[in-house]
């Protein structure tokens, strides 16, 4: 009978440590509201406080995920919010893109104007919050097209071979606003030392010509590098060219239509003909100063109706050099024959003997200079009627280069 009323002693026992037990750790659960802090903490099962986690840090992206079309001049910008940026990458076709990132590191930016037409682009972000959580995002957008294309047509022809007096002629497919940027992708490298500017004569015309004739035999190498160049008002260009071509023999043919009526060539600086010769009468004088041949013609017609003359005519000449494209040539004139030497009876033409015509036609090349001297004679233009380049002096020249 002592033995069970132990155990019922010691049953009850137990059971008041329980519930002062149970009172000991709801009491060690509750935190003072007295207290001030911010903390907010929770119960784990060995009864000991834990902060509630921090969110994970936010990342934003401008332009958003996949955009197309998207303007130029628009800048890219990356922000953070609830922690920081740690590493930004724009890119296209493996190459990035420049930003800045701001001091609070939550913020990174584009300048405008730091994109090209028609490319996807990759947007790369790390951000990290207050406990070092990361948070990666990945995204593309892609460009517009280019409004207009900045194309180009380019004089002489690749591999060609051209006189001492031949520029350089670039023409655009659309207007150049930005002639500084677009003249300084223009390179001309050559094999002989040559001292030479471009000239802008209009917003899609653009020359190249040294400050002398060019030396002979030089190799020439224009490089056109246009592609992803912003020339304004939305042109842009695409693609790059390169065109070589070589200089020959240097023939210059000084014309005194004044006093010998004489045309004098020289070959390589040394005298090598003298021809008889008659050039424009009155109302019709030849133009004075410096011309190029443009083209290599034979049994060219002449007639009136090309030049707009009130005389009826129809001649052939042998062998022809164009010098200006409202009609000057250097050319076969057996009709004149006698005039050759002595006076002025053409309608602006050059004209020689068959023989001599045809040794001059031989030994010249497109880009060949013609120094014309004619003082009643109109002054050749720089430009409108063939390559008159040489009739600007070398201060007017550079005086047209964007980048002088």
């Amino acid at each position: 009978m002592s033995k069970r009323g132990r155990t019922r002693s010691a049953v009850r026992g137990v059971g008041a440590l329980v519930v002062v037990l149970a009172v000991v750790l709801v009491a060690g659960c509750q935190v003072d509201s007295g207290s001030g802090s911010s903390i907010q903490a929770n119960a784990n099962p060995n009864g000991v406080a834990t902060p509630k986690a921090v969110a994970q840090a936010k990342v934003t992206v401008s332009p958003a995920d996949r955009a197309e079309n998207v303007a130029v001049d628009a800048a890219v910008t990356v922000a953070a919010s609830g922690g920081s940026l740690t590493r930004v990458e724009v890119t296209y076709d493996g190459k990035a893109v420049e930003g800045a990132l701001d001091e609070a590191r939550t913020s990174w930016s584009t300048e405008a104007g730091s994109l090209l037409p028609d490319r996807v682009y990759q947007v790369h972000a790390v951000a990290r919050n207050a406990e070092g959580k990361v948070t990666q995002t990945n995204q593309t957008f892609t460009t517009a097209k280019p409004a207009k294309v900045l194309g180009t047509d380019i004089e002489p022809l690749n591999g060609s071979t051209v006189g001492v007096g031949m520029p350089i002629v670039v023409k655009f497919t659309a207007p150049v606003k930005d002639r500084v940027e677009v003249e300084k992708r223009l390179v001309v490298e050559t094999s002989k030392p040559v001292v030479g500017a471009w000239h802008w004569f209009s917003s899609e015309e653009v020359h190249y010509r040294p400050k002398k004739y060019w030396p002979a035999h030089t190799e020439v190498r224009l490089s056109v590098n246009t592609k992803d160049v912003n020339a304004g008002d939305g042109v842009w260009g695409v693609k790059d060219r390169v065109r070589r071509f070589r200089i020959a023999n240097s023939v210059v043919t000084k014309v005194d239509l004044d006093k010998s009526h004489r045309a004098r060539v020289y070959i390589n600086g040394k005298w090598a003909r003298s021809i008889r010769v008659t050039g424009g009468k009155a109302g019709w004088r030849t133009r004075n100063g410096v011309k190029v041949v443009l083209e290599k013609r034979q049994n060219f017609q002449f007639t009136n109706e090309a030049i707009g003359a009130r005389e009826r005519y129809r001649l052939v000449g042998r062998w022809a050099l164009r010098v200006t494209w409202s009609g000057e040539f250097l050319h076969s004139a057996p009709w004149s024959v006698g005039s050759q030497g002595y006076s002025n009876t053409s309608h602006g033409c050059v004209g020689m003997s068959v023989s001599d015509s045809g040794w001059l036609w031989q030994v010249s090349q497109v880009g060949d200079p013609v120094e014309v001297t004619s003082s009643s004679g109109a002054q050749m233009p720089a430009t409108g009627n063939g390559w008159g380049d040489w009739n600007l002096s070398w201060k007017e020249w550079k005086a047209g280069s964007a980048l002088s």
